[in-house]
C-alpha cells in the first residue's frame, strides 16, 4: 500500500495507457453511496486483480481497499469502507494481471459520501435517454458531461434506458444477446459522468421488467433486463443505509428496483410500477397499474417514519395515467395514485381493500415535496395538493423548439418547455431549488441559446404550501406579471415580490417589520441565473408565527443587479 501511494503522490504512472484499454470493458462506475461507503463498479476485459486507493487530498491515497480478483466479463466491485461522512474523497483504480508485480493506475476521480443535516448538495434527474434512432448520442454525451460540471453528490435516471422491450429480431423475438448488447452501450454512456456522479435507476416501461412479460421461465426480456442492469449498472440493496426490496425473484434474486435513503435533509425514495403490474393495463382498466401491496406498505411506512424537511420521489411515470401511464395532474385524481375511477367515481376501497390511501393523499399527509417522473420527453412543473409534479426533460433528443406532444399526452397545464437537458435540485436547510439546464451542441447555439442556460428556475422553501390554507406555494419560479416589485399591496392573505436578475449574482430576499428587524428570510443568499422571478410570501415570520397588521418592507439585494432595493408592504387581514 505505501508504495503505491508513494508512487501515486509522485505522480507516476506504472504501465501506459495502451495497455491499460486493453484490459478494461467499462471504467468506473460509482454506486450505491453511504455515509461510510463507496462502490466503485468495473467489468474487466480479461482476469484481473485490482484495488483502490484513496485520500481526502487530491494525489494523495494513504487508503487502500485489498485487492481483488476481477474476471472477464463478470461485475467486479470494489468496496471503499470505513469512510468518513459528509467527506469529499478522491481515488484512483489499481489493477494488473493475475499474480503481476507491475500495476495499471487509471485517472483520479472524486466523490462525496451522505451528506449530514444542515448542509447543502446538489443532485441531478434526467429520464428517457433512449439512445434510440431519435436520439442524438454527440448530445447526451454533452448532457453528461454537463451534469458532471455541475458537481453533483449524485444522478437519479428514471428509466427508458437500455429499450429492451423494443429489441426484437427479424423472427419478432427479443434475444439476451440483444439486451446485453444494449447494456454495454448504455453503460459508456453512463461512464462519462459516473466515474465522479453515482448513478441510481429507476426503471422504465421499455425496460421491459413488466409483470405482464413473465412466464414462469428465464426465457423473457423482464428477467434478461434484471440480470443485465444488476451486473452493468447496480442499485442499492437494503442494508443500514437504504430500505427497499428485500424479496428475491426467481432466476434474478434481489431485483434492486425499489429503494430509500436519507441525504443531508431530504428523503429519496425511487419506485417500480412494473413488475407487480401482472396484465398489461389498457384504456379501461388504469386499475392494473399497482405498485403491489408490499411495496406499497413499504412506500407508506417510510414516509411516514421519516422526519426529513424535504422529500423526493422518483418514478418513471404515475401509478395510472393513460392506457399508456401518460400524463401528470390531469390523472393524478385516478386509480391507485388519486382513488377514482374512470367516470371519477371513488373507485379505491373495491380495487385496493385493506390498503390505507391512494398515494397521492398518503404523499400529501405526510408532505411529499416534488414527484419526479419521466415517460413524457419534455419539461413540464405541475402543482397539486402542494405536491410538485416534475416531468423531466429528455437529455438526448435535439427538440428545442416545442412540446407539441404535451397536449396529447394529457397535459393542459403547468409551465411547458421542450428538450434538451437534465434538472438540477439543490437542497439546503432553507429550501430546495430546481433548475432546467439545457443542453445544445455548438452547431445548434445561438445568440440567445447557449449550452447550460437556464430556461426554468423555482424555489420551495423549508415553510411552504403545506404549512398553509392558501393555494399559492410560496415557490420560486420564471413568471411573467406585471411591472409592480410587490403585488397585490396591500394584501390580507399573500403577497409576491418580484426579482428581476439581468446578470447571475448572489441574491436575496429578506422581509422587514416597521423597525428594520428581519422577520422573514424568503430568499437566503443564492447565486440566481438571469431572468424574471416571483417569491411569494405568506404573511409569517421565520418561526411560522403570522404577522398582525401593519407595514413591512421586502429588501431585495444583488450587488451586480442595482444593489439593494426596497419595497413597501401593507399587510391588513
Amino acid at each position: 500500500m505505501r508504495s503505491i501511494a508513494r508512487f501515486l503522490s509522485l505522480g507516476i504512472l506504472l504501465c501506459t495507457q495502451a495497455i491499460m484499454a486493453q484490459r478494461i470493458q467499462h471504467g468506473e462506475l460509482l454506486s450505491r453511496p453511504t455515509d461510510r461507503e463507496m462502490t466503485v463498479h468495473m467489468i474487466f476485459a480479461e482476469p484481473a486483480e485490482a484495488c483502490v486507493v484513496y485520500g481526502t487530498s487530491r494525489g494523495t491515497y494513504p487508503m487502500q481497499t485489498a485487492w481483488k480478483a476481477a474476471p472477464a466479463d463478470s461485475s467486479t466491485t470494489l468496496v471503499l469502507s470505513g469512510l468518513q461522512p459528509n467527506t469529499q474523497y478522491y481515488y484512483r483504480v489499481v489493477h494488473r494481471l493475475p499474480g503481476a508485480k507491475d500495476s495499471v493506475v487509471r485517472s483520479e476521480y472524486t466523490f462525496h459520501t451522505a451528506r449530514a443535516k444542515g448542509e447543502t448538495f446538489s443532485f441531478i434527474v434526467q429520464a428517457d435517454p433512449h439512445a434510440d434512432e431519435n436520439s442524438d448520442t454527440s448530445l447526451y454525451k454533452r448532457c453528461l458531461q454537463n451534469q458532471l460540471e455541475d458537481k453533483p453528490d449524485f444522478m437519479v435516471d428514471l428509466g427508458d434506458i437500455v429499450m429492451s422491450d423494443k429489441l426484437r429480431n427479424s423472427a419478432k423475438q427479443i434475444t439476451h444477446d440483444t439486451v446485453t448488447k444494449r447494456h454495454h452501450l448504455l453503460r459508456s454512456f453512463y461512464e462519462v459522468s459516473g466515474h465522479s456522479v453515482p448513478l441510481f435507476i429507476s426503471l422504465g416501461n421499455h425496460e421491459g421488467e413488466a409483470g405482464w412479460n413473465l412466464n414462469n421461465t428465464p426465457n423473457n426480456v423482464a428477467i434478461y433486463n434484471a440480470t443485465d442492469r444488476k451486473k452493468y449498472m447496480p442499485n442499492p440493496r437494503p442494508n443500514d443505509f437504504y430500505t427497499g426490496d428485500t424479496s428475491v425473484a426467481p432466476y434474478v434474486g434481489q431485483r434492486e428496483n425499489y429503494y430509500a435513503w436519507t441525504w443531508g435533509d431530504a428523503l429519496f425514495i425511487v419506485l417500480d410500477p412494473y413488475w407487480y403490474t401482472t396484465r398489461k393495463p389498457d384504456s379501461l382498466n388504469g386499475w392494473r397499474w399497482t405498485l403491489g401491496k408490499g411495496q406499497y406498505d413499504w412506500l407508506r411506512n417510510t414516509v411516514e417514519k421519516s422526519d426529513a424537511k424535504f422529500k423526493f420521489v422518483f418514478a418513471h411515470q404515475l401509478i395510472g395515467g393513460d392506457a399508456n401511464g401518460r400524463g401528470g395532474v390531469e390523472y393524478a385524481n385516478k386509480y391507485e395514485w388519486g382513488g377514482g375511477n374512470i367516470d371519477g367515481s371513488p373507485g379505491f376501497a373495491v380495487n385496493r381493500p385493506g390498503w390505507y390511501k391512494p398515494i397521492k393523499d398518503l404523499f400529501k399527509e405526510n408532505r411529499v415535496t416534488i414527484f419526479f417522473h419521466g415517460h413524457d420527453h419534455f419539461f413540464c412543473k405541475q402543482q397539486k395538493d402542494c405536491l410538485i409534479y416534475q416531468e423531466t426533460p429528455q437529455p438526448s433528443l435535439p427538440n428545442f423548439t416545442n412540446a407539441s406532444q404535451a397536449e396529447a399526452y394529457g397535459y393542459f397545464e403547468g409551465q411547458v418547455l421542450p428538450n434538451s437537458g437534465h434538472l438540477r435540485v439543490t437542497v439546503g436547510p432553507d429550501g430546495t431549488r430546481v433548475d432546467y439546464v439545457r443542453v445544445y451542441l455548438p452547431a445548434s447555439e445561438t445568440a440567445t441559446r447557449k449550452n447550460k442556460d437556464i430556461s426554468a428556475t423555482y424555489y420551495i422553501g423549508a415553510r411552504n404550501c403545506y404549512d398553509s390554507l392558501a393555494t399559492s406555494v410560496p415557490t420560486l419560479w420564471n413568471a411573467n406579471y406585471t411591472s409592480e416589485l410587490v403585488f397585490p399591496n396591500p394584501t390580507d392573505r399573500i403577497t409576491t415580490v418580484r426579482l428581476r436578475m439581468e446578470h447571475a449574482d448572489e441574491a436575496e430576499i429578506r422581509i422587514c417589520d416597521a423597525r428594520g428587524t428581519v422577520i422573514r428570510h424568503l430568499l437566503r443568499p443564492s447565486v440566481i441565473e438571469p431572468g424574471e422571478y416571483d417569491i411569494v410570501w405568506d404573511g409569517t415570520t421565520d418561526s411560522g408565527e403570522q404577522v398582525s397588521d401593519g407595514t413591512y418592507w421586502s429588501v431585495v439585494r444583488s450587488e451586480k443587479n442595482g444593489g439593494e432595493r426596497t419595497a413597501k408592504i401593507m399587510y391588513v387581514r
